[in-house]
């Protein structure tokens, strides 16, 4: 188990999806908040600021390249880790994005765990 104070921001527009990932983060012990795009994701950012933003990549509204890019712009927000997922290969998506992190959608429930759990800790280890 993970400790209850970590909270994970899912993005999804695919509501199946959403809620799977959301009740997978749960039973690991995870905080969970949803978002099924980025201006929504955005609005909840405003209310708690999660330790890991899991975000898919093609959505309508705000996809995740938009997300991101208003991350960074924000100093409020820019700090927090993020974790990107996309049916398309990520592969090319790393070599756009250098240094982000990409899990290849179908993935395998103990990858994504373990991803989640990479990403966290680096961020953590940089915050220090």
């Amino acid at each position: 188990m993970v400790p209850a104070t970590e909270t994970v921001l899912v993005v999804d527009d695919e509501q199946g999806i959403l809620e799977a990932l959301a009740d997978l983060l749960r039973e690991e012990g995870y905080r969970v908040l949803t978002a099924s795009h980025g201006r929504e994701a955005l609005e909840r950012m405003a209310e708690v600021k999660p330790d890991l933003v899991l975000t898919d990549w093609m959505m309508p509204v705000l996809d995740g390249p938009a997300l991101i890019e208003r991350l960074q712009q924000d100093p409020t927000l820019s700090r927090i880790a993020v974790l990107g997922m996309s049916a398309v290969d990520v592969n090319g998506l790393k070599r756009l994005h250098p240094g982000m992190e990409f899990l290849q959608k179908p993935f395998d429930i103990r990858a994504l765990m373990k991803q989640v759990r990479k990403v966290l800790d680096a961020h953590r280890a940089r915050e220090g």
